[in-house]
């Protein structure tokens, strides 16, 4: 016999350590030590020693031939013995040393769960049927099938500890991946083999749920419990098994019955099969409550079945917790939740985090329709719940004063009935809280609430005798149902004052030119009215204008052209362009009308400063206007009338600058001209003005730089670099334009868009640019800039025509990179709006987010332009649109924002996958997407083998299964012809490219 399984120092020296083959030669022993309080080895260890030693004794002996004798020497073959079946000595003596511990552990499932590995559990209760059975051959006891009719009650008690173990095992696998501790003599289980042995034990959950099923329905069952003693350990001497049976404790139907419905409760709660468990865990309960105390065969610990039924919403009757009354009545559509929230408000015992939950349930209850709810339940809900929280001092979620004035008077007499509930057991804090909270409903205007708090003596003692009072004068003063003595008839408004107050009020509203020409009258009907500026102060005209209508007689002709022109400022300031326009129309046809009654040429000159205000307000009625185009529109008709028309009134307005007059118009309204031929496209009319006039100096500049692009299609270096100057002033450290005095230049009365004084004129010249060839300019140019300053090639802005301009810029310190990045993003933005699907446009503002570190938005950016190139993914996207920079940039993006495994896919749309990238991002553990939910989308075949072994080392088996399946799927076949291959990866890269833009851009 075997003597040398302890190796030296595997177990610690202890004079009460025995060796295991000790048990095996005097098997009276063992159980002198299983009694001890600290037995070494622990009787679990001892079990996987003798398992261990027996599966190495179980194998199939083959009885060795012959020796050859004299008798057979000559030609006659040797018979060769069959292999001997049954079980060796050894291996059935220790097989029922190990049976008979377990049966000391009083067959407990979680101790050897806990301490044995897998298959030492498989086989040891694979051998406890082999010996119920009484076999006398090998045989694979567990898959046999069972005749429950027929069988023995010791063999029925083996099936049934059999199958519910399987439950349990399928449910712990499901619930941890961590195998017991190894022991020094034990191998570790390899993951396939673990992998192999549960999608083993899985397949048997039907069958073992059957099994558990017919027993648990069986009323006269007879259920013998081997004991120790029931083991007859082999001696020398024994020919042949035989067990003690009759020392078997007969457990009663009622615990196995218990038994088996809280393993199938247990079971179907990690399957999350909500209404087989509560069947179940509520037949357990009820067999449990008549059961002794001392138990054969149930192992069920009372606290644990109560937690199950709190899990499952079923209420015990001993319970008296509120809390648990409350999570009940939720599971059971409500019923009864009003009456539990009532005498919460008393004990108040439930988290009021609870109870504002339970209104979002009610209303999430009411429109989905799935059962019916109650009208005025969560008006109930609502009024317990404030009441709640005043009686503990804290302020309300919600507007009760809506809700009680929004309901009938059922509302207020369920509050009424909430309060006078609480205040039975209210001391004097909870009484100071419900005053403040009276007060504020009353205050709020809920109908009747006053009246009510008032004649009932249980409401009014919460209030102090000045507040009853108060109330009280209140009540009568609105009994009375008085009128203000001044919604009487017209007459009898008699006060002059009051009457010259209430016109100058309607002047001031009134947009209607009839109108306030009438009020005008009225108003110096008595003598000359107030002067126009002082009746408001924000009426201002601009310096020209002002001088013009000063110069007037003073009169109703001054006032009105004051007021209708002050207001037509107001009205183009808030975008009423029409009404603007209507007012200016009215001013030239009353100075049109008076032509002939004023002095020298004023007429003239009004006239034509009036004209000039039209324009301005058409010039930014077009701007306001300009379309925004949807996706794939075509581009703005530029020649139209109204824009043709519109630009030769533009051009007249300019040349009278051109031509030297002397009376010219004002600088806004000059550079507002400029700004529309901008616009319009007349860069030929634009770029022959006079530039020495600071107007000028910017349209004139952009008009040459889009000239020079539309003639050589962007491939030639723009030859006047005049708008290049002109932005580096803008951004440079002395951008101010200066006289020799050092003054800056002023201009007259206007901030001057052209002469580029500031950066915020300049932001808004930007605003104003509408025509895309000027704003792809205006990119171009700034891009350039910032990739001059920043002089970091993996943050480069790429963009159409930026190659155009100069790629140095002198005294690059006295520029900041971030300002001109904060300009450029605010132009994309702005253009955006009306190109939305300019896919140059995006990338550059993808690339700023980028550059800045916006990782979220750059995919936004990225991902615009990708939905916007492929409509919606509905066509692959282009290459020659969205190159490897960009996807590269992409991958960056996901990697900052510790979505690894969206960065792993993305990999995979490089022309050559970057699988060092993708390998590292899949090994990242801190990761913030949905991991395994993006691999239906992964068409590369090294990256799903890669998830296989990644998965198999880290132990994660149903990872590993679910990259297994999408590896083997016939369209990554990588024998498949090319066509194959890539609708494969077009269908999963729009798969992919879909569900990245529901999270980042939708």
């Amino acid at each position: 016999m075997e003597s040398t399984t302890l190796r030296a120092g595997s177990w610690p020296s202890n004079n009460d350590s025995v060796l295991w083959f000790e048990f095996l030669l005097n098997p009276c022993s063992l159980k002198m030590h299983l009694e001890k309080a600290k037995p070494d080895p622990t009787p679990t260890d001892l079990i996987m020693k003798f398992m261990s030693i027996s599966s190495d004794a179980s194998a199939p002996v083959v009885e060795k031939p012959p020796p050859p004798t004299v008798d057979n020497l000559d030609d006659k073959p040797v018979e060769t013995p069959k292999p001997n079946n049954t079980r060796s000595r050894k291996s059935l003596a220790l097989k029922i040393m190990s049976l008979k511990i377990a049966a000391f552990l009083k067959w407990n499932l979680e101790t050897i769960e806990q301490k044995l590995p897998l298959p030492m559990q498989i086989t040891l209760l694979q051998d406890l049927l082999f010996v119920s059975r009484e076999q006398k051959e090998l045989s694979d006891s567990a898959q046999e099938k069972v005749n429950l009719q027929g069988c023995s009650a010791q063999e029925l008690f083996a099936v049934l500890l059999y199958h519910r173990w399987v439950l349990r095992a399928v449910s712990g696998a499901r619930m941890s991946a961590k195998q017991p501790r190894v022991n020094y003599f034990q191998i570790p289980v390899p993951p396939l083999l673990l992998d192999e042995l549960l999608m083993n034990i899985e397949s048997q959950v039907p069958q073992s749920i059957a099994i558990l099923n017919q027993i648990s329905s069986n009323p006269n069952l007879t259920l013998n419990v081997p004991i120790y003693e029931t083991f007859e350990p082999l001696t020398e001497d024994s020919e042949d098994i035989q067990q003690q049976w009759e020392t078997c404790i007969k457990a009663s139907d009622k615990e196995v019955h218990c038994q088996i419905h809280f393993d199938l409760a247990a079971f179907y709660f990690s399957r999350e099969q909500y209404k087989e468990a509560r069947e179940n865990i509520w037949k357990a309960f009820q067999i449990y409550k008549n059961l002794p105390k001392s138990k054969v065969y149930c192992i069920i610990e009372e606290e644990t079945l109560k937690g199950y039924c709190k899990a499952l919403g079923i209420s015990c009757e001993e319970e008296h917790d509120l809390f648990v009354q409350f999570l009940t009545c939720k599971s059971n559509h409500f019923n009864g939740i009003v009456s539990i929230l009532q005498k919460d408000n008393l004990t108040r015992e439930i988290p009021i985090n609870h109870r504002d939950v339970l209104e979002l349930e009610i209303q999430a209850a009411s429109s989905s329709g799935d059962f019916f709810v109650a009208r005025d339940l969560l008006l109930q809900v609502h009024i317990l719940n404030s009441v709640r929280r005043a009686v503990d001092g804290m302020p309300n979620t919600v507007n009760l004063a809506a809700k009680l004035r929004q309901s009938n008077s059922k509302g207020l007499e369920k509050f009424i009935a909430a309060l006078k509930a609480v205040l039975s057991a209210a001391d004097k804090q909870v009484k100071a809280n419900l005053q403040m909270f009276l007060l504020d409903l009353i205050e709020a205007g809920v109908p009747n609430l006053d009246r009510a708090v008032l004649t009932l003596p249980e409401l009014s003692s919460i209030l102090s005798p000045e507040q009853n009072k108060h109330y009280t004068k209140k009540l009568k003063k609105t009994s009375h149902n008085l009128k203000p003595c001044w919604h009487g008839t017209k007459d009898a408004i008699r006060n002059v004052k009051l009457q010259k107050g209430m016109l100058e009020q309607k002047l001031i509203l009134s947009s209607d030119p009839v109108e306030i020409k009438h009020l005008i009258t009225l108003l110096n009907a008595g003598g000359p009215m107030k002067p126009p500026m002082k009746l408001n102060s924000k009426w201002e005209l601009p310096i020209p204008v002002h001088s013009a209508v000063m110069a007037l007689p003073r009169g109703i002709l001054q006032d009105l052209t004051f007021i209708l022109l002050a207001k037509s400022r107001e009205l183009t300031l808030s975008e009423d362009y029409e009404g603007a326009h209507s007012l200016l129309k009215s001013v030239e046809k009353e100075v049109h009308l008076e032509l002939n009654t004023l002095p020298g040429n004023l007429a003239f000159k009004l006239g034509r400063l009036v004209s000039w205000e039209v324009l301005l307000v058409s010039v930014l009625q077009f701007l306001n206007d300009w379309p925004v185009l949807p996706p794939a529109a075509e581009p703005v008709d530029l020649k139209t009338n109204a824009n043709m028309e519109l630009a030769s009134h533009c051009k007249a307005c300019l040349s009278s600058l051109q031509a030297g007059e002397q009376m010219i118009p004002r600088s806004e309204v000059l550079e507002h001209c400029a700004l529309a031929l901008l616009n319009l496209g007349e860069w030929d009319y634009l770029s022959n003005l006079d530039r020495r006039s600071l107007f000028f100096e910017m349209p004139g500049a952009f008009s040459f730089a889009c000239l020079d692009i539309t003639k050589h299609k962007g491939t030639k270096k723009v030859s006047r670099r005049e708008a290049w100057d002109l932005i580096l002033t803008v951004f440079g450290s002395g951008g101010l334009k200066r006289t020799s005095t050092g003054q800056p230049v002023s201009m007259r009365d206007s901030p001057g868009l052209a002469a580029v004084q500031s950066r915020a004129q300049f932001q808004q010249f930007l605003s104003r640019l509408r025509e895309p060839t000027t704003i792809s300019v205006a990119v171009s140019i700034l891009a350039r800039l910032y990739n001059v300053l920043k002089d970091e090639p993996t943050l480069e802005l790429n963009v159409e025509y930026a190659a155009l301009w100069p790629a140095v810029v002198s005294n690059a310190n006295s520029f900041s990179s971030r300002m001109v990045g904060e300009v450029l993003s605010d132009l994309l933005q702005q253009a955006l709006k009306y190109y939305p699907d300019n896919v140059s446009w995006l990338k550059v503002l993808g690339d700023i987010n980028f550059a800045n570190g916006f990782s979220a938005s750059a995919l936004k950016n990225y991902l615009q332009a990708c939905i916007t190139v492929s409509g919606f993914f509905s066509r692959p996207v282009p290459r020659f649109e969205i190159d490897d920079q960009v996807y590269k940039r992409m991958i960056k993006c996901c990697t900052q924002l510790q979505c690894h495994t969206q960065a792993a896919v993305l990999c995979q749309f490089l022309d050559d996958v970057d699988y060092a990238t993708a390998f590292k991002s899949l090994q990242e553990k801190n990761c913030a997407d949905a991991m395994d939910a993006y691999y239906n989308c992964i068409w590369d075949v090294t990256m799903l083998e890669f998830f296989v072994h990644l998965h198999y080392k880290r132990g994660e088996q149903d990872r590993r299964q679910q990259a297994n399946k999408y590896l083997g799927l016939l369209e990554l076949n990588g024998n498949n012809n090319d066509d194959i291959k890539r609708e494969a990866s077009s269908v999963r890269k729009a798969c992919f490219l879909r569900t990245i833009a529901q999270q980042y851009v939708c």
